[in-house]
């Protein structure tokens, strides 16, 4: 069986939040996925609500979502490779 089935010492949660080994997920796991499950509605929000107060037009939608999407990704890895001293 692979190492991440939960298993009968240990609850899910316990496993998640209290992680010891290096195969179980992490607080920061948990909240990296959160981040990026959250962050393309807000940023497609973002984009149209730009577009509905008159700050940019219908064409720069798109790559106003893009640009967003694509600092998001560059600002998590740094900070993940920052914290992690990699």
């Amino acid at each position: 069986m692979g190492k991440d089935t939960p298993s009968y010492e240990r609850s899910a949660k316990e496993r998640g939040l209290y992680a010891s080994d290096g195969d179980d997920p992490t607080l920061s796991s948990y909240l990296s996925s959160l981040l990026y499950v959250l962050s393309v509605p807000g940023f497609i929000l973002i984009a149209y609500a730009g577009y509905w107060g008159g700050v940019w037009g219908y064409d720069a939608i798109l790559p106003v979502f893009g640009g967003l999407l694509v600092t998001a990704l560059v600002v998590a890895f740094a900070l993940m490779h920052f914290l992690t001293g990699r």
